[in-house]
């Protein structure tokens, strides 16, 4: 009877961990996993504690039954180090947690390591993305073409040199988006940034190259024009 009684406790004591959400993480990086757990809506005891096991992407153990720390705050908390979590992809994990001999909960879900912490980017983001790449590719092509049509050395060097600025925009921009594609549309906007530096860096270049060669023509015709040529 004091069985039966337990047990019926137990069911109407059992609350699920709240699932969360997968969560995102970067990939060689130290991280805190936390897992929520409630007792009848308030935060539990002390007293309370929590196992939790986690697997890699391919199904091994990563974690088996490992005791969390109790934070205090209806959280538990358990530290994975670098080397913990040097693979990409989804860790699923299971949590048994109890506050006393019968309030217990069970819960379950997964967290997925990335290589920029980032979660994946969606559709609309994607042909963002790949509207913005091609744009800048039509750019460069466009210059290279009218450096070709342009007979002055000077004009040229400028629509090659953007041409080539343009270019090195898209590759280096175009190797960021392959390396991030599993999360990062946040670093991708931080990299496009960056590469828009280099590109008004060259930019730069090429104008301070254009103003040599238009002092230099000028000096020539000075001479020309005094009769020193």
């Amino acid at each position: 009877m004091k069985i039966i009684n337990k047990t019926i406790l137990l069911i109407l004591f059992l609350l699920v961990v709240p699932l969360i959400s997968a969560q995102t993480y970067q990939v060689n990086k130290q991280l805190d996993f936390k897992v929520p757990f409630e007792v009848n809506g308030s935060i539990p005891s002390a007293n309370a504690n929590c196992n939790i096991s986690i697997n890699y992407p391919d199904g091994s153990y990563l974690k088996r039954n490992s005791t969390m720390t109790n934070l205090n705050n209806g959280d538990f908390n358990l530290t994975l180090s670098s080397q913990n979590v040097s693979e990409i992809g989804y860790y699923d994990w299971v949590a048994f947690c109890c506050d006393g001999s019968s309030q217990c909960a069970a819960g379950y879900g997964e967290f997925e390591i990335t290589p920029s912490g980032f979660g994946e980017i969606s559709s609309g983001e994607g042909i963002t993305l790949f509207l913005a790449i091609g744009s800048i590719l039509v750019l460069a092509i466009l210059f290279f073409i009218f450096s070709f049509r342009v007979t002055s050395f000077p004009g040229k060097v400028i629509f090659m040199g953007l041409g080539l600025t343009f270019f090195v925009i898209v590759v280096g921009f175009s190797m960021i988006s392959i390396s991030q594609v599993l999360g990062g549309w946040t670093a991708l906007v931080e990299s496009y940034s960056s590469f828009l530096w280099v590109g008004l860096f060259m930019f730069l270049i090429v104008f301070i190259f254009l103003m040599l060669c238009l002092m230099k023509h000028a000096i020539e015709l000075f001479k020309v024009k005094k009769g020193f040529m």
